[in-house]
């Protein structure tokens, strides 16, 4: 009966079952089931410090493999309210993504410091908010592509605090109609999860896996997701962040280590006459290419805004007023 269980059991799971056996420290988790490590998700009414407060000191990027797998420092001298307290810092340490005080960039070999690479907090409310239009906006930034040293091989985003997900909205029928759908790994265990009933048991989810399946199908997912922070409710734990509203449209975001460029003026609507045989030769289009009535293009003779290709003309005309022009040259 037992071979016949390990048969039925994915490749997977067997050798991962045999590595523990023999006291491997290998991970291979069964096809389409969740890593059981991950940390629990972030506690609204719990306060955490500042992101930049506990990874400040760091000078080299370290590596993700190290990142994750920091000790936990324990001290038995510790009373239980400090230990548990140093248990929440781990835990949410746990889940940020690993920090970049410097980085390349790939092609231009640009090197940048932790004046350019630090990550900003940004803040969307998701009530009454179309789930699609909701996750792309936030997929643009957690992927960096609003800043002007994006690389699609570093994770060089901001972090995103997503509240009352729990009010988010989807257009058409998709709360009755949509379906998630996994494999456990086992034979005949395909579940199928309707959206509704997700958004009553874990609202946050339904956002997560929108956001999930926005982002380039690589091994930076994972970390780029580290950077959304969800929350069913109108409260989170990062009062100590500074927060900034997520702009409906990501142009209007602007870095705050490039100086902004000065506006540029607006064209000034010109009219521009041609000459035949020494007679103005009116055209009703001026320099922007818009039509024009005849009353127009008479007011900008008037005030000057004209320009005439012909040297002796355009010489003349800078002493001389320009005449009444006959607009209906070509019917005569």
């Amino acid at each position: 009966m037992l071979a016949l269980k390990q048969l039925i059991k994915p490749t997977c799971a067997v050798r991962s079952a045999a590595i523990a056996v023999v006291g491997g420290g290998v991970h291979c988790r069964p096809f389409g089931r969740h890593p059981k490590n991950y940390p629990p998700p972030q506690r609204p009414d719990v306060e955490v410090p500042s992101v930049k407060d506990l990874t400040g000191h760091i000078v080299k990027t370290p590596k993700v493999y190290n990142w994750i797998r920091q000790p936990f420092q324990h001290d038995p001298s510790d009373d239980k309210e400090t230990a548990r307290r140093k248990r929440q810092l781990y835990v949410f340490q746990r889940t940020l993504p690993a920090p970049v005080p410097s980085a390349v960039l790939h092609g231009s070999h640009t090197t940048l410091g932790p004046e350019n690479t630090f990550r900003r907090w940004w803040i969307a409310d998701a009530s009454e908010k179309n789930l699609g239009r909701l996750a792309q906006d936030i997929a643009h930034v957690i992927m960096g592509k609003h800043k002007p040293i994006y690389d699609k091989s570093l994770v060089l985003g901001d972090f995103v605090v997503v509240v009352n997900a729990e009010k988010v909205r989807m257009t058409g029928k998709k709360r009755t109609q949509k379906k998630y759908t996994h494999h456990t790994g086992f034979i005949g265990n395909l579940k199928h999860t309707p959206v509704e009933r997700l958004l009553e048991r874990k609202p946050i989810e339904v956002i997560r896996r929108a956001v999930h399946g926005m982002l380039p199908k690589n091994k930076l997912r994972d970390e780029r997701l580290k950077l959304l922070r969800l929350f069913a409710g109108p409260a989170h734990p990062h009062t100590a962040e500074v927060l900034d509203p997520l702009p409906e449209f990501k142009r209007e975001i602007r870095s705050p280590w490039v100086p902004p460029r000065a506006e540029i003026k607006p064209k000034e609507s010109r009219i521009e006459i041609f000459t035949m045989d020494g007679k103005p030769m009116p055209e009703l289009v001026n320099n922007l290419g818009d039509q024009i009535s005849e009353e127009e293009a008479q007011r900008m003779v008037d005030e000057g805004n004209v320009t005439i290709r012909d040297e002796s003309l355009n010489a003349a005309a800078q002493k001389v007023e320009m005449p009444k022009v006959d607009w209906d040259w070509e019917k005569k």
